[in-house]
């Protein structure tokens, strides 16, 4: 074969690689290959076919064959980096990235994804210091756009703001920028101009699925439902293998009442066409179990097994949703054919515990906790299944571990500096959480009525408030800490040291019968409760209502209610291990507003 001929041969693989035929390129490139065998071009295309292929080892292999017979051609290096990178080998591929940058002239795509490469591992200042780089060697679209990404991975939404502005004003016609800039609107509070993009840009063309989800949340939280559980009928119809539009279709309509029906298009589309799609139907149990509707959600999954009968994920939910239905032994049976379908799962063994507890299994239960912790010694919820088996063994071990007199503590906050009163900060706190309930909690999110979270950490907000209160709280997390003595449980001694950080903060808005379901901070270490604002009805009908209360499971076995009852008031900090069962019951009156925080040793 001349050297002509094999050209043309590559030149044709080539271009079916670029119309998307990947098999196609490889059937016509491959039988001439051993011909160019020290071809780079030739090499560097069979890595980008294997590449399109995810066959990520083979591309590898023949990417850096390229590259050892073109050692000047930069984008060989960057293309081999991108291939490391999909395989989570991030150390070399930014070694290969940083060799693509010494060797090619457009760098633009090189920065991109060193940048990317950064943020994959998990380095965000370093991702955002080389994305700032980048927008001051080139400032631009996309610069400025890689450099709101990074910023929104960070938490600084209204630094993402800014920069996706800067981004819209290099090429303002781009539909991509307007979108992101739209998002990026929607995320520091300003919905109303958000939904404003949204609506011009959908008018013109409702054109992929993220812009229609975008819409669809953007409308229902301005109150326009009906338009909100229109557009999500018409998007789950144009785009039917779009998970997420179905389940937020039937979270709208769930929201307006239609109770277990509210799964009606997911099961129309089960049953004509996507019979076998495994994930829309846990999908479709979810929503039905977020609902209350676990009969319904157990014979959705119970269908689920005519197709795959032996997936781990489909028996595990079956488990979980008999479970619900008091059928702990039952739950407890397909919990263990999962597990045993997939033995090296931790999360497999995770899930067995609750049951096996519920079960009455006390006894397994403890040694497969005590087997998990010896692997993950800081993962409070294994702690919490330890003490609840010990507590239903009827050993000492358990008073050790939760011991709620002296583990669980009320702290009566003073005016912070530059306050007169608690009472005047607390007004001002409530106000800025309110704000941020408005913007921060967007009621499709909400697991359940009458309750707002604010979805992200509140550590990143920039108001003096938040870092005024986390001072005042100093006093009495050092005062606890200092409690924790050798003779303290050993999950919370051991880590104990000189210093802590905050690991997360959010805050609670509870309205009349509204409840915070009981629940352990599977990463924290210390946890904390802070009431700001407190409403109650003037006549509550329960003693109790609003408290929290402390040592019951989320699903109690037999015999194992709340060991303890604080009554909350505004100004008061309760801390406790992040490993012991608490919540909040139901409110009766206007609302209950709180922070809630995990502390972490540094």
């Amino acid at each position: 074969m001349t050297p002509a001929e094999a050209a043309a041969i590559a030149t044709a693989s080539r271009e079916l690689l670029s119309q998307g035929d990947a098999e196609g390129a490889e059937r016509v490139l491959a039988p001439v290959l051993d011909h160019l065998r020290a071809d780079a071009p030739a090499l560097h295309l069979m890595g980008l076919i294997k590449k399109a292929q995810n066959q990520l080892g083979e591309a590898e292999r023949y990417l850096r064959k390229a590259v050892a017979h073109a050692l000047d051609q930069g984008g060989y290096y960057n293309d081999l980096g991108v291939v490391l990178q999909a395989r989570g080998e991030y150390a070399e591929a930014l070694r290969v990235f940083r060799a693509a940058m010494a060797l090619t002239a457009n760098t633009a795509a090189v920065r991109t994804n060193i940048v990317r490469c950064l943020a994959a591992a998990g380095d965000l200042a370093q991702a955002e210091r080389e994305a700032r780089a980048y927008v001051s060697a080139e400032p631009g679209a996309e610069s400025w756009s890689l450099l709101g990404q990074v910023q929104r991975l960070l938490g600084r939404d209204a630094e993402a703001l800014t920069s996706a502005e800067a981004a819209l004003r290099c090429a303002p016609q781009l539909r991509g920028l307007r979108y992101n800039y739209a998002v990026a609107l929607d995320r520091v509070g300003r919905g109303g101009e958000a939904l404003e993009i949204y609506e011009s840009l959908a008018k013109s063309d409702l054109d992929t699925p993220d812009l229609a989800l975008n819409f669809i949340r953007a409308l229902y939280a301005a109150g326009r439902r009906k338009d909100a559980e229109t557009l999500a009928e018409e998007a789950a119809q144009t785009w039917p293998d779009v998970t997420v539009l179905h389940t937020t279709l039937a979270r709208i309509r769930w929201l307006r009442g239609e109770g277990e029906k509210c799964t009606e298009l997911i099961e129309a589309e089960l049953l004509w066409r996507r019979p076998s799609d495994m994930a829309l139907r846990l999908a479709c149990a979810d929503a039905l179990h977020r609902g209350g509707h676990f009969q319904k959600a157990a014979q959705v999954l119970e269908e689920a097994r005519r197709f795959a009968p032996d997936s781990p994920a489909i028996l595990s939910a079956l488990g979980v949703m008999l479970d619900e239905l008091d059928r702990p032994r039952d739950g407890l049976a397909y919990m263990r054919t999962a597990a045993a379908a997939a033995p090296d799962s931790v999360s497999a063994k995770r899930n067995l515990l609750s049951v096996l507890m519920r079960a009455g299994q006390a006894q397994e239960a403890l040694e497969l906790a005590r087997k998990l912790r010896a692997d993950d010694p800081d993962e409070q919820y294994l702690i919490a299944c330890e003490a609840l088996a010990l507590r239903m063994l009827g050993d000492d071990g358990y008073r050790k571990l939760c011991d709620y007199e002296r583990l669980v503590r009320a702290y009566d906050t003073p005016p912070p500096q530059g306050h007169f009163t608690i009472e005047s900060f607390n007004a001002a706190l409530a106000d800025l959480l309110r704000q941020q309930h408005r913007v921060n909690a967007h009621p499709l999110d909400q697991p359940r009525p009458n309750f707002s979270q604010t979805g992200r950490s509140l550590l990143a907000l920039a108001d003096p408030l938040i870092k005024t209160l986390l001072t005042a709280f100093d006093p009495h997390v050092r005062d606890y800490l200092s409690r924790l003595t050798e003779e303290a449980p050993e999950p919370l001694a051991r880590r104990r040291g000189k210093s802590y950080r905050y690991a997360n903060l959010w805050s609670v808005r509870l309205t009349e019968g509204g409840a915070v379901p009981n629940l352990v901070h599977d990463r924290g270490w210390i946890s904390g409760v802070y009431t700001v604002s407190l409403l109650p009805a003037e006549r509550p009908q329960s003693p109790h209502a609003g408290w929290l209360q402390f040592g019951q499971p989320n699903r109690p076995p037999l015999k194992c209610g709340p060991e303890r009852l604080i009554e909350p008031r505004p100004g008061q900090l309760v801390l406790f291990p992040s490993y012991v069962w608490h919540g909040v019951l139901s409110v009766e009156g206007a609302e209950a507003l709180m922070l809630a925080f995990t502390l972490t040793p540094s």
